[in-house]
């Protein structure tokens, strides 16, 4: 007999710790569907993977750490404003780039000074300058400069000379291009660009302009 109460009593602990389970596996089930993750990546819809380490925007070097200029409340419909960045991974001996760099002086002056953005939102740049072992100028933070003021740009350059960002962001080859929407979330990709749209052609698609 009390041998089959031990039974029933060990029978009811192993429902009740199943019945626990289960609860628990709905709750987590809950959680990640209402909250809405979104994932680190360099695919659109993905949260950008952090960029942090030196620029120089005309002066000196300093630290930089782009999710510092995020802001998590924005949404392309609410009247939270933000920062648009249009990411560049370039070389600065890639012919490609250096054929880039003038239309891009224009265009994100364009960008940065004269477009009517809604809600106030901005528009800012960044150069991730990589290293890919070209043959021309040495890979130097100085030759980085040189690269910026020769174009006459008006935003920051980072150095990459390490490769370390770029290793993280799995770019194939320069240049290539994000732009990552105020609150982090990427809403371009090169590397999975839509056949013959460009970054200029996606800022003017995504980034809400006009009274």
């Amino acid at each position: 007999m009390r041998r089959k109460m031990n039974s029933i009593e060990a029978g009811a602990r192993a429902d009740s710790m199943l019945y626990v389970s289960i609860i628990l596996i709905s709750s987590f089930i809950l959680i990640a569907v209402l909250t809405n993750p979104v994932y680190s990546g360099t695919g659109v819809d993905d949260s950008a993977i952090e960029i942090e380490g030196k620029i120089n925007d005309g002066g000196t070097w300093v630290d930089f750490k782009l999710s510092d200029n995020y802001n998590k409340n924005w949404t392309i419909d609410n009247d939270v404003t933000g920062t648009w960045y249009m990411v560049e991974f370039m070389d600065i001996n890639c012919g490609h780039c250096k054929n880039a760099a003038s239309d891009i002086t224009s265009l994100s002056n364009d960008w940065m000074n004269n477009r009517d953005i809604t809600n106030g939102d901005s528009v800012d740049f960044l150069a991730v300058s990589v290293n890919l072992g070209m043959k021309g100028e040495d890979y130097t933070p100085e030759n980085i400069v040189n690269f910026r003021n020769q174009y006459e740009h008006q935003f920051a350059y980072f150095d990459d000379l390490d490769n370390s960002v770029r290793d993280d962001w799995n770019v194939p080859g320069t240049p290539t291009y994000f732009l990552i929407a105020p609150n982090g979330v990427i809403s371009y990709a090169s590397p999975e660009a839509v056949s013959g749209e460009t970054v200029w052609d996606a800022m003017d698609r995504i980034i809400p302009t006009g009274a």
